[in-house]
């Protein structure tokens, strides 16, 4: 530098460069800090981010709203839609003010009335050490979820049912996976997919043709749909879930195309979350099993599982098992089975049933036995005590 000017020296050609850049990034740093922040796409995949409608601003509304949002985050880690009911997890509900990291409020016009959102992250590493610390899983290597599906309509099977022509069946599909914590796996439902799989492979359930087909997406779980339309835009579904060990089976109900597909996710979830990541006690005969029938769709069972969460004779609910309209639960009891018994039949919901009676090939004419003797039955778990929800 020559009487305060820079001359054309190669070291104050640099320094002048490095003065520049200077100035520059503190323009753009003050312009950013004026702009508004962006809500991050990746926002809807945190599974420890939560929003939830709230009528007014006030702590106390907040504070209830942050319970509420904890006990959906919670789901999603643990990937057990029962673990609300647990008396370690409502110590963290109440806690849920102090595990906030970040929240804010916004407006929505919907259809005419604005409402007012509460939206909140919470932090992932204080929630899994206080749900480690009293015992509640931790869901942490989820598998991802290939979903295929197909359709039946006036007798014509399709391979896939193209949820690309289905925009609110493939947003159900998606938030419920979502909101489940289900890394889930579309298939592009192009000529290679329709090439490789045939309906054939899918409605006879022929597993070697699904997993060929399956290979060229990344999985570890298949979980194919057969969606049989009805009456009324209903679809009724016979579903399989496809691992490395084997498949299990479950059916949904007539429903809408979205609740069938949200259905059909949900119990493949449930199914996933009992085997990788089950609650304490449900992985032994420590508790007491009770099937449940007539649990026809999302809204039963949400309603079921409610009812056993608010049973006080009941410490902890852990599904075990999805046959059609039927589910097992397996209850750990503060008492005895009277004592569950007389809630149950107190809720006014639940009505006992006898349970199955099964008849041995091999014994008398007329003889009866307690349980089956077919060796793949036999490895069913048996119920203690049999309820049919009432609709």
């Amino acid at each position: 530098m020559v009487d305060g000017r820079f001359d054309n020296s190669t070291g104050d050609r640099v320094k002048l460069r490095r003065m520049r850049n200077r100035i520059t990034y503190l323009i753009v740093g003050a312009l950013l800090t004026l702009l508004p922040l962006p809500v991050l796409a990746s926002d809807s995949d945190d599974p420890f981010v939560a929003e939830t409608p709230v009528v007014d601003e006030s702590s106390e509304t907040r504070n209830t709203a942050l319970s509420k949002m904890l006990a959906t985050v919670l789901v999603r880690a643990s990937g057990n839609t029962g673990i609300g009911g647990q008396p370690a997890a409502r110590e963290l509900l109440e806690a849920a003010p102090s595990l906030v990291q970040q929240y804010r409020y916004r407006t929505a016009d919907e259809g005419g009335r604005l409402v007012r959102y509460l939206w909140a992250r919470f932090d992932q590493s204080a929630v899994e050490r206080m749900m480690r610390e009293r015992n509640l899983p931790v869901w942490v290597q989820r598998p991802r979820v290939l979903l295929w599906v197909a359709s039946e309509r006036g007798g014509q099977r399709r391979v896939l049912l193209n949820l690309e022509n289905e925009p609110q069946a493939r947003a159900d599909v998606l938030a419920r996976a979502r909101q489940r914590g289900m890394p889930l796996q579309l298939p592009l439902m192009d000529l290679e997919d329709q090439a490789k799989l045939s309906p054939a492979d899918l409605w006879s359930d022929y597993q070697a043709g699904i997993r060929s087909a399956s290979a060229r997406y990344p999985h570890e779980q298949i979980l194919v749909g057969r969606l049989s339309a009805r009456g009324g835009d209903k679809w009724s579904g016979a579903w399989s879930l496809i691992g490395e060990s084997g498949s299990q089976a479950f059916q949904t109900p007539a429903q809408g195309l979205g609740d069938a597909l949200a259905f059909g996710i949900d119990q493949a979830q449930n199914l996933l979350a009992a085997r990788y990541a089950p609650m304490p006690g449900a992985t032994g005969r420590s508790g007491t099993l009770v099937r449940f029938s007539d649990v026809y769709d999302l809204a039963a069972y949400g309603r079921l599982v409610a009812i056993l969460e608010g049973l006080e004779a009941v410490t902890r609910v852990a599904l075990r098992q999805v046959q059609q309209d039927s589910f097992l639960f397996e209850l750990q009891l503060r008492g005895g089975q009277a004592d569950l018994v007389r809630a149950l039949q107190g809720s006014g919901q639940l009505v006992a049933e006898p349970g199955p009676v099964y008849r041995d090939s091999l014994a008398p004419t007329g003889a009866v036995v307690t349980a089956p003797t077919d060796p793949a039955t036999a490895r069913q778990p048996e119920a203690d005590l049999f309820f049919r929800l009432l609709n």
